[in-house]
């Protein structure tokens, strides 16, 4: 087995790093950065979505496994304290394994993946695009921007929007609507809308002014005047102990 160690950047977690690395050698794992089998994440969910883009063209071959060092982490399950015991589960293969589909967006000759969301704003001045679903087209939309996520990132940015939150063992893609212009003159959906993940979404307007945000990362739209987003074939794979649990993951980090 080898394995790999991804950390939080503006934290020192050397002593945690230190664990992980000793019982990973107890087991007789091979420390290889470049082409791990199992990825620990030390750190925060800003960590494990970075982790996820490092390792963005070796998705297939990968297990992400976190260890929170960060506040509350909507990835991670595992404390400092339970080092050994997910080095033990990994090593005798008796863990839980979720697997998602990313996002990808297209803009013309480049294509850009998000494990969260996708989404493009213009906090400045009226965003207007048709927006079509497999080619039909669905609304004239007016507002500051749209999202597109994925059930892995339906508590993210969509969650505060009042998009809807979606189970982990369903692939689907959501479109919401951000801060939507509703009135006598323009009409849009007005809440999320919840598709299977091999739809495509097709956006077309002015984009000269909108960032585009991917996870944590942003880029502007390349000259683009229309934008494509649809499930990826990549995937990531996150190790969860056995009896983890989606509701109690909900209940720990939104109701108490």
């Amino acid at each position: 087995m080898k394995f790999a160690i991804f950390t939080k950047i503006d934290k020192d977690v050397s002593a945690v790093e230190k664990i992980v690395t000793d019982a990973c050698s107890k087991k007789g794992f091979v420390l290889d950065k470049e082409n791990p089998d199992v990825v620990f994440v030390l750190g925060g969910d800003g960590t494990f979505l970075r982790s996820i883009h490092h390792y963005l063209d070796k998705l297939d071959s990968i297990k992400f496994v976190g260890v929170n060092c960060g506040t509350l982490g909507f990835f991670y399950e595992f404390g400092e304290s339970d080092v050994s015991h997910i080095v033990d589960i990994i090593d005798r293969h008796e863990y839980k394994e979720e697997s998602h589909k990313l996002i990808e967006c297209d803009l013309n000759d480049k294509t850009i993946y998000a494990a969260n969301e996708i989404r493009f704003e213009n906090p400045f001045h009226t965003l207007v695009c048709t927006v079509t679903v497999n080619g039909e087209e669905l609304e004239k939309f007016h507002g500051n921007g749209l999202l597109v996520c994925n059930e892995l990132g339906s508590t993210a940015y969509n969650k505060s929007l009042g998009g809807a939150v979606i189970a982990h063992d369903i692939d689907v893609l959501q479109l919401t609507e951000i801060s939507t212009i509703q009135n006598n003159l323009f009409r849009s959906l007005g809440s999320s809308l919840i598709t299977n993940p091999d739809s495509v979404f097709t956006f077309k307007g002015d984009f000269s002014k909108v960032v585009i945000g991917y996870d944590h990362l942003t880029c502007d739209c390349n000259g683009a005047d229309f934008i494509k987003v649809r499930g990826s074939n990549k995937r990531v794979r996150i190790i969860h102990e056995q009896s983890y649990s989606y509701l109690s993951n909900i209940k720990r980090s939104f109701i108490k």
